[in-house]
């Protein structure tokens, strides 16, 4: 018995157990095992699970090497709870049995049995027949080379195996860190984060249950606010939460998802401490859950009913706040936790923390940018709505303006062509003073269609529907004409009023819309003129610089301060106060300028200082040339003749043969456009006048007619056409027409039109 005795020592050294770390409330405890006293009936010791591959790795060596005969729990049939080695020869009987340690998953329990009687015994526990013992004694020098033997080995075993269990551990403990912030970076899901997690980090740790306990509001937002009288206690009794995840080993322990704990926590005496353990981020530990729990008997009732025996805590604290915690729930045994195990559970802690704080930014910013895609979309809604209403005010505006044009323009028309009429002839002598009010009544009527007119050009500009009539022109022509329109008007007003040319040989031609440039410089030099004071002066200066065309009004006028130059080209303003208000004008002159001068795409610049004058600038550029350069029609002498008027409005028709009739032509008025063929036929007239909207025949069909005979007449046409109606100019000279006047009717222009075209030979068409 002195080799036993001797390796009796050596045995309580190698399987002497560390101490163990053992968690109480909160407080660490420090427990070491007792060695129990070695015997020869099969005390059972502690070592490191490792080692069991070591032990049965020099068993089966041993038993080859001297030819003893093995026999393993994988050779019977029977249940067995651990794992044994039985070997046997005609000199050594052995068993060796190893089981689950019962607090320490790390460690396992290994027995061995020496003893015939206690060997005969184990043998019929297992269900082995008894002719399994050879019977007889062990030779004490088999037994003595047996435990040798097995010296040497668990020597090795302890100088390499601890360490190589360490290395190991903090391999598996790395990877499976770098498997979950994999997890995190790679997935926004916090779902599937955590359950993932969860799984793994149970296997992991080879825990019976792993669990994440959701706070519904995090305990430690309030907790700022509450006075110092158990601030703790009054925080954690409003936190109140449920399992959300949870990773079981088996299906035979019962689930506790969705389970929440109704207010235990309050109650025990150490609960202030565990809060602020939780709040700092530190995990808990607790290895015997009935000592524990003792005074929370909901709480022990709770974990005795799902078999919790031992478990440990980590609190996930997402920036200040206490999120959840993550538990681990030991059932089977009671568990002896170790330091490195409590420390990775909080690296787990802290990597969800992670976790859960970018879900939720991504969240937020998710909401944020459903928020801001619904502000877009009723934006875009209330811009589409503000277009449409935009486009039915246009619209509105443009029908207004339509009627405005008939019902205003044509009157208007009347009373202009009617009042020159008289002037002109009358049925006896007129006095001065009649003469002066037709005069004023035509001079008004005048004066207020020119109003309408540019108002009615503001509203095409601005809706896209004027179009240039370009051609070429010449400016000395144009210019002249343009001056010589306000000679009479500066006369009156002693203004002196002159045209400086600066154009070389080659420069006088120039292609634009002449009747636009000639509105251009009939708007500046209206003002020029209504501006200036008596004995001042006004000058329209011409250049050529390469391809664009340069005019400037200066004037002596009374100027325009700088604050108001701005506003100049903005519809309806006047840059006077309406007390100060001495010159009549409605505001749009100088908009509509400025819109035709872009229709060229050419520019307009003022300088003026007050009390000196100013100086606007016109640039337009060189436009494609589309037409003949322009001449001007001789105006002629009234030739007598016989004229045809083709109209169904009454109103017009008078006016057109008063006026005609006053300037010694014969008219015949037919309002039938379909018999008008034959009547032309019949009188064999020198020209005809011919609206091109008549209801009782098409205009233009008429002309066509007049034209395309088999004898072509030579008859002179001139067609009547609406002014909101473009197209007709241009279809009623393609069916053959002479010459083109637009509706509402100007006498002075009526007139000269049926001069030019009576006094023209046959084959010239006057240009319109």
């Amino acid at each position: 018995m002195g080799l036993v005795n001797s390796f009796q020592q050596i045995l309580k050294a190698f399987f002497r157990q560390p101490p163990c770390s053992t968690h109480r409330n909160g407080r660490v405890q420090s427990q070491n095992v007792r060695m129990p006293k070695f015997t020869d009936r099969g005390t059972e010791q502690g070592m490191p699970r490792v080692a069991l591959v070591l032990l049965g790795q020099f068993l089966r060596q041993y038993s080859r090497q001297h030819q003893l005969t093995l026999l393993t729990e994988a050779d019977t049939s029977a249940a067995a709870d651990g794992s044994f080695w039985y070997l046997r020869s005609a000199d050594l009987t052995v068993v060796v049995t190893a089981r689950a340690h019962p607090s320490d998953r790390d460690r396992a329990l290994v027995s061995l049995i020496t003893d015939a009687d206690a060997i005969e015994a184990w043998l019929g526990q297992r269900g082995l027949p008894p002719e399994s013992h050879p019977g007889g004694p062990t030779s004490l020098a088999a037994l003595g080379q047996f435990m040798l033997a097995w010296v040497q080995a668990c020597a090795q075993a302890s100088a390499t195996a601890p360490a190589q269990t360490v290395i190991d551990r903090q391999k598996e403990r790395r990877l499976l860190l770098n498997q979950v912030i994999a997890k995190i970076q790679g997935s926004l899901e916090l779902a599937e984060i955590l359950e993932t997690t969860v799984a793994e980090v149970r296997r992991f740790l080879q825990a019976d249950r792993l669990l994440i306990y959701q706070f519904d509001q995090p305990p430690s937002t309030t907790l700022k606010s509450m006075t110092e009288e158990a601030p703790e206690q009054r925080d954690w009794a409003e936190s109140i939460g449920y399992i959300t995840y949870e990773s079981r080993a088996s299906d035979r322990l019962p689930s506790v998802l969705h389970y929440t704990e109704h207010m235990c926590f309050q109650k025990h005496p150490d609960h202030p401490d565990r809060a602020r353990h939780y709040r700092e981020g530190q995990p808990i530990v607790i290895d015997d859950i009935a000592e524990a729990y003792r005074d929370i008997p909901c709480m022990l009732a709770f974990l005795q009913q799902v078999q919790v025996k031992s478990k440990a805590v980590a609190p996930i604290l997402v920036g200040q706040d206490l999120w959840g915690l993550l538990i681990v729930h030991q059932c089977d045994n009671q568990r002896c936790w170790h330091p490195w195990e409590t420390e990775f559970l909080q690296h787990i802690a802290e990597h969800l923390a992670i976790a859960i704080n970018q879900a939720q930014l991504y969240q937020r910013l998710q909401q944020q940018t459903q928020n801001l895609e619904v502000c877009v979309v009723e934006r875009t809604q209330d811009l589409r709505d503000a277009l449409v209403a935009a486009e039915a005010a246009n619209r509105a505006k443009s029908e207004f303006l339509a009627t405005m044009s008939h019902e205003l323009r044509t009157p208007l028309t009347y009373i202009i062509g009617m009042s020159a009429t008289l002037q002109r002839w009358s049925l006896g002598e007129l006095s001065p003073r009649q003469r002066d009010y037709l005069s004023t009544i035509q001079a008004s009527g005048e004066h207020l269609l020119r109003v309408i007119n540019d108002i009615l050009d503001v509203s095409k500009i601005e809706n896209g529907r004027t179009v240039l009539d370009v051609r070429q022109f010449s400016l000395t022509s144009l210019c002249r004409q343009s001056v010589d329109a306000f000679r009479n008007e500066a006369t009156r007003n002693t203004i002196d009023i002159g045209l400086d040319l600066k154009l070389s040989n080659g420069q006088d031609t120039f292609v634009a819309d002449p009747r636009r440039v000639r509105q251009i410089l009939a708007n500046l030099l209206s003002n020029a003129v209504k501006f200036t004071p008596a004995n001042g002066k006004v000058v329209l200066r011409v250049r050529r610089e390469q391809n664009d065309a340069v005019f400037q009004i200066e004037d002596t006028g009374i100027g325009i301060s700088p604050t108001a130059q701005p506003l100049l080209f903005e519809k309806f303003q006047q840059l006077e106060s309406v007390r100060q208000r001495e010159h009549q004008g409605t505001g749009l002159g100088l908009a509509l300028t400025k819109q035709l001068v872009e229709l060229h795409s050419g520019s307009i610049k003022v300088s003026s200082e007050v009390g000196v004058g100013s100086t606007f600038t016109v640039r337009i550029p060189l436009q494609r040339s589309v037409a003949p350069l322009e001449t001007e029609a001789p105006t002629a002498e009234p030739v007598v003749g016989r004229i045809v008027l083709v109209e169904d409005s009454e109103e017009t028709a008078t006016l057109i043969c008063d006026m005609l009739t006053a300037a010694a032509y014969q008219v015949i008025w037919i309002v039938d456009g379909s018999r008008v063929l034959d009547q032309v036929r019949l009188l064999q007239p020198a020209a005809v006048i011919t609206s091109l909207s008549l209801a009782s025949a098409d205009g233009g069909d008429i002309i066509a007619a007049l034209r395309q005979g088999a004898d072509p007449m030579e008859t002179k046409i001139l067609a009547l056409t609406e002014v909101d109606a473009p197209d007709q100019a241009e279809r009623a000279l393609t069916a053959g027409a002479d010459d083109c006047i637009g509706k509402p009717i100007d006498p002075r222009r009526l007139l000269s039109k049926v001069n030019a075209i009576m006094t023209a030979p046959p084959s010239v068409r006057i240009n319109h």
